[in-house]
């Protein structure tokens, strides 16, 4: 241990910068007495090899060079003519507020030390007669150096760690053991349509659908109990403009630790991935379709023409002719299916808020009205997001379906349930052995018909990330349930 001029013992430690680090510490000392500056500066390169030290007798010349040539630390003489120790701290300050300044005076006071501290000096140091009082002094620049170095990496980091969040397509946020934000990052405006102090201090969860609030809500209160579990949910969180959109969330629980303090979540919007997922999912199964309609469906009726052909070649019986003529039918009919499944690979395309009562009406004006058998009942309507041109497309291909297979009189009625929508007709209904089966690609009661109708429907329907259900009707017809639809909350 070492003891300055005002009997305080000083630690000499060692200046660590970094492992296998050679850092070159420019030190200025400014002294209006040429010899103690001289002696100053020579004791300091004695001291540390890593000082380059320069000296200045005027206070004014020193501001000069520090404006042009930066230095690390500033070491200071108190009583000079012209601008003492204080008033030339002052005046570094006013141009550099962070380099660190020992006041090394031979004048020491209590006043002239406390004004020192409140002017922003880093050190203060009384000079002695030993030379010890050298080795004092580089100790106290190496380490206002090292905590100079310290603090500017840590504010290089936060201001790295502030671009990172506030460039970030990911939500960050952190919430407290009730669920409740304490802080969500600026990208919340973009995803969500809120600004940072509006989510700040409420409650996650109310912000999401209640179908999926139980379960989020399950997973984050394990994870306050268990640290060691990581949730990642995907849910619905409601927007500013009363619209949901789709979040997979990770969440971490920190609340050990003193900085953080809480539970974090980075949340994404994976709305178009799950949707470009969808439509992975129809085109894949829409390849399947039609390899299974070109590698079997039209080898068949190709092999009937091809032997037909021969026999007729053979007997001249027309018989075999007008078979070839009916596998060459069959042909063209299967061409037009694949033609048609090429169509619709893209079922979905922009969505927008539609009125379902003004879709299912365009609907049934292309198709219902050919018939003075059949009306449409629009029970009521609510608007909802939708390709509306798709959507069209499934309630004509529902509406023709109905009228195709009733024979009597017909009544189609379209309304909403809680989370969806349904279409329900009083024709003879769909038997249990065949609901499954009718939305498969091809299938048919009508050998006149492509089997497409329903399978169209369905792609439709799963590409807006719905489901489809068929079940029985009031009237015993067959009524389609489609659930899985988020409304606006306007009831027309």
């Amino acid at each position: 241990m070492e003891v300055d001029g005002n009997g305080v013992e000083d630690e000499l430690t060692p200046l660590i910068i970094g492992i296998g680090s050679e850092v070159e510490i420019t030190v200025l000392v400014i002294d209006d007495d040429p010899d103690l500056l001289d002696l100053t500066a020579s004791f300091l390169k004695r001291e540390r090899d890593e000082f380059s030290v320069k000296s200045e007798p005027n206070p004014e010349d020193a501001l000069e060079r520090l404006r042009e040539n930066p230095v690390d630390v500033i070491v200071s003489d108190y009583d000079m003519p012209g601008m003492n120790g204080l008033e030339f701290l002052e005046a570094v300050r006013e141009e550099h507020e962070d380099i660190p300044f020992i006041l090394f005076t031979g004048k020491g006071s209590e006043e002239i030390a406390s004004k020192a501290i409140s002017k922003g000096v880093t050190d203060y140091l009384q000079k002695g007669t030993d030379s010890s009082q050298y080795s004092l002094l580089a100790n106290r620049i190496a380490n206002a150096f090292e905590q100079y170095e310290s603090r500017k990496r840590l504010v290089q980091s936060q201001q790295k760690f502030s671009k990172l969040v506030m460039n970030s397509t990911d939500m960050l946020g952190i919430v407290n053991a009730q669920g409740r934000f304490e802080y969500i990052s600026p990208v919340c405006k973009d995803i969500l349509g809120y600004e940072q102090e509006e989510l700040i201090g409420e409650c996650a969860f109310d912000y999401q659908p209640v179908e999926d609030r139980k379960h989020v809500m399950e997973l984050f209160f394990d994870a306050i109990e268990d640290p060691t579990q990581e949730p990642v949910i995907e849910h619905r969180f409601k927007t500013a403009d009363d619209d949901y959109v789709l979040l997979e969330t990770r969440g971490k629980n920190m609340f050990d630790d003193d900085l953080i303090d809480g539970f974090v979540v980075n949340a994404r919007d994976i709305s178009g991935l799950k949707k470009r997922e969808r439509e992975l999912e129809q085109q894949n199964e829409q390849l399947k379709d039609m390899r299974k309609v070109i590698a079997h469906d039209i080898r068949n009726p190709l092999s009937l023409a091809a032997n037909s052909m021969v026999l007729y070649e053979e007997t001249d019986d027309e018989e075999h002719l007008e078979r070839t003529k009916r596998a060459i039918e069959r042909i063209d009919s299967l061409v037009d299916r694949v033609l048609m499944m090429a169509k619709h690979e893209r079922t979905v395309e922009g969505t927008e808020q539609v009125p379902l009562k003004d879709i299912a009406e365009r609907a049934w004006e292309m198709v219902g009205t050919e018939t003075d058998r059949a009306e449409l009942h629009v029970v009521d309507s609510r608007e909802l997001e939708a390709d509306p041109n798709a959507l069209q497309q499934a309630f004509e291909n529902l509406f023709a379906n109905a009228i195709e297979h009733t024979s009597g009189d017909l009544t189609v009625r379209v309304g909403t349930m809680e989370d969806g929508i349904y279409v329900e007709d009083t024709g003879q209904g769909i038997p249990k052995d065949s609901r499954e089966r009718v939305f498969e690609s091809g299938y048919t009661t009508n050998a006149n018909n492509t089997g497409f109708g329903l399978n169209i429907v369905k792609q439709i329907f799963v590409g807006h990330g719905w489901e489809i259900d068929l079940t029985e009707g009031a009237d015993g017809g067959a009524r389609f349930e489609i659930t899985g639809i988020t409304f606006r909350p306007t009831v027309y």
